[in-house]
């Protein structure tokens, strides 16, 4: 009997143990760094992976590069990414002259190359001239707030007036010449037709559609394409400008094509030029194809894990959490700290003054309240000791040698490698930015529930510095910046207040990015609670539908829900891959939870009596047994002594 409730006993244990650890899924790689950017193999620009290959590409060639750095999560590197695109198609044919390249400081593999070349904001946009040489602060020239609109006249102007340009490329300076001769005694000797390209002279950096043309056809053979500002003897016969003239060698004739064909843009003068060719018999050779720079090792390296495996492995964590209503995932939160610690603050190539301070920060709350386990606690513990003890600065890679070093030595520190409920499946959208709020709600109801320091803007202060020195998308960070001063963040007095700002805050922000081209579709961002999340949050008519335009909310009803959601005791382990990592108290109470709520709620006392009032039942009946088991036995004498 007692080994069967041996048997009995040990069975359930294993069994809760089992759905404790939930079904395990196939061991996956969804770290920021795998992902593959905003860029494609079929757009007309070259995504660059690692420092090896940045350094070859940019560095001793035989033409320029143009080169985008940039945050794959940054929402305004998004929103620029097409034009970006739309750059590289617009300048295929000048791939021999300058290459339209872009690299992603998200990725593992490239933050050390950001760090080095002193990226400080998404997007960044560096020009390297031809044949550049490496060495200290040889980091490209920048181009300040890059606008989409002009970027193909910053980048001729730095065509224009590169001191390291090669003879070989085309000659975009104005030409002067005072006789349709003269321009062929500057001429090589095979041209037969110099186009020239009359533009106003009002604004000579404005003026690039000469130059653009001049890019577009430098391969022509026999022909020479020149711009100019004024030719005296040159007399168009309308003022339009840009105005283009053919003069041939033989016998110096000179042609106006412009006008013939609609308005002189590019496209025309373009094709006027052409059409001149054929008409004159010149041939035209064919413009060299761009490079793909995805390497063989590239290539082997996506296909490790099959799409269909990953979107499987995906797809079956989705539907879980679709299930699951009120929760914060362990996952994202862990996810938020690790893309922090290990890739943007790293970046810095030195960390001094208010950013320092920020750091510090940060840390601090990150140490006083991340819900990690022993090895965690102690690792953010002795980061946070590291930093402190820095007065002055410390250099992006010496803080991101430290921090690997103690995850090293504090193995396992982090449990999952995935995000859940702010996974996307298209990448760039959501995840972190969506992870980084999750954390700092989750810290603004922990230093409430915790209590260790009335400071009600603890985690803001902590909050404000690493938006403004660390999060890598510039224009998120101005507009975040812009709101706490406007909603006056600094005078929030309470710990609960706090949490509530920060709560109205994130609710200001998506009601801002709603719509945007930022916004996942699968996820579109609402005023949170909903009201099927929270009904009670919200007042009147409110309460029952999601119109957004004007909402009443109950804020104390709002604060409790936080509270209720956020508290650690709420926050899930779906997607953990190593439970080993996490606190075993919770170990213990998500083994219980998870066996049907059969035991979670039995009083551990209540179940000592009831197995000491069975043992005395089973003593009892033991007595019993005996006691009626016995029978005197009976002699003749007895019997005759009777008679």
């Amino acid at each position: 009997m007692r080994l069967f409730f041996v048997i009995v006993f040990l069975s359930l244990g294993l069994f809760g143990g089992a759905l404790g650890r939930g079904i395990p899924f196939l061991k996956q790689s969804q770290s920021p760094a795998d992902y593959n950017g905003l860029y494609m193999n079929t757009d007309a620009v070259d995504e660059l992976i690692g420092k090896e290959q940045f350094r070859n590409w940019v560095f001793q060639q035989k033409r320029a590069s143009f080169v985008e750095f940039y945050n794959s999560f940054c929402g305004f590197c998004r929103r620029f990414a097409p034009h970006w695109i739309q750059l590289g198609e617009k300048t295929k044919s000048w791939r021999d002259i300058v290459a339209i390249s872009a690299i992603d400081c998200s990725s593992d593999e490239n933050s050390d190359v950001c760090r080095d070349f002193e990226v400080m904001s998404y997007p960044t946009i560096r020009y390297f001239p031809p044949n550049y040489e490496e060495g200290p602060k040889q980091i490209g020239k920048s181009v300040f707030r890059p606008d989409h609109d002009t970027l193909k006249q910053v980048l001729i102007n730095f065509l224009i007036n590169d001191d390291q340009k090669l003879a070989s490329w085309p000659d975009l300076e104005d030409v002067t010449a005072d006789s349709a001769a003269e321009l062929f005694t500057k001429a090589p000797q095979n041209i037969k037709i110099v186009y020239v390209i009359l533009e106003n002279v009002q604004d000579a950096n404005k003026n690039t559609t000469g130059a653009q043309v001049i890019l577009d056809l430098h391969g022509l053979q026999d022909t020479l394409v020149r711009r100019a500002s004024s030719l005296d003897f040159l007399h168009p016969q309308s003022s339009t400008r840009p105005a283009l003239f053919a003069i041939h060698r033989e016998d110096l004739a000179i042609e106006e094509l412009s006008g013939k064909d609609g308005e002189p843009t590019r496209e025309i003068l373009r094709k006027s030029i052409l059409a001149h060719l054929q008409k004159n018999n010149i041939a035209i050779p064919q413009t060299s194809p761009s490079i793909n720079l995805q390497t063989e090792e590239t290539a082997i390296r996506d296909k490790d894990i099959p799409d269909w495996i990953k979107h499987k492995q995906d797809k079956a964590i989705q539907d879980k959490v679709a299930q699951m209503k009120d929760v914060v995932f362990q996952a994202d939160l862990e996810q938020a700290v690790r893309f922090s610690l290990f890739h943007e603050i790293p970046r810095y190539g030195t960390i001094k003054d208010e950013r320092l301070l920020a750091l510090k920060r940060f840390l601090s709350v990150l140490s006083r309240y991340f819900p990690f386990g022993d090895n965690g606690r102690k690792f953010l513990k002795d980061l946070e000791t590291y930093a402190a003890q820095k007065e002055h600065s410390i250099s992006g890679e010496e803080f991101e040698n430290e921090a690997k070093r103690l995850e090293e030595t504090n193995r396992p520190v982090f449990s999952s490698s995935k995000f859940v409920a702010c996974y996307s499946e298209v990448d760039g959208l959501r995840r972190y930015p969506c992870s980084l709020w999750l954390l700092f709600h989750h810290l603004t109801v922990a230093a409430v529930d915790q209590n260790i320091s009335t400071d009600p803007l603890e985690v803001l202060h902590a909050m404000h510095g690493y938006i403004k020195h660390f999060f890598g998308c510039t224009d998120c960070s101005n507009h975040f910046q812009e709101m706490a001063r406007k909603n006056r963040m600094f005078s929030v007095a309470s710990q609960d207040n706090a949490i509530l700002w920060l709560w109205s805050a994130h609710n200001e922000v998506n009601k801002r990015l709603s719509g945007d081209t930022t916004e996942d579709p699968a996820h579109p961002k609402i005023q949170f609670p909903s009201a099927t999340e929270c009904p009670q949050c919200r007042r009147g008519d409110n309460a029952s539908h999601n119109d957004e335009s004007e909402i009443s909310w109950d804020r104390t009803e709002v604060l409790f829900f936080l509270r209720r959601i956020h508290a650690v005791q709420n926050i899930s382990r779906l997607g953990v891959d190593d439970e080993s990592a996490l606190p075993a108290s919770l170990d213990v109470i998500r083994a219980k939870r998870y066996v049907s709520n059969v035991f979670s709620d039995i009083d551990m006392r209540m179940g000592l009596l009831l197995y000491g009032f069975c043992i005395c039942m089973l003593l009892a009946a033991v007595r019993l047994f005996l006691k009626r088991g016995y029978r005197k036995k009976m002699y003749i004498h007895d019997l005759l002594g009777k008679v």
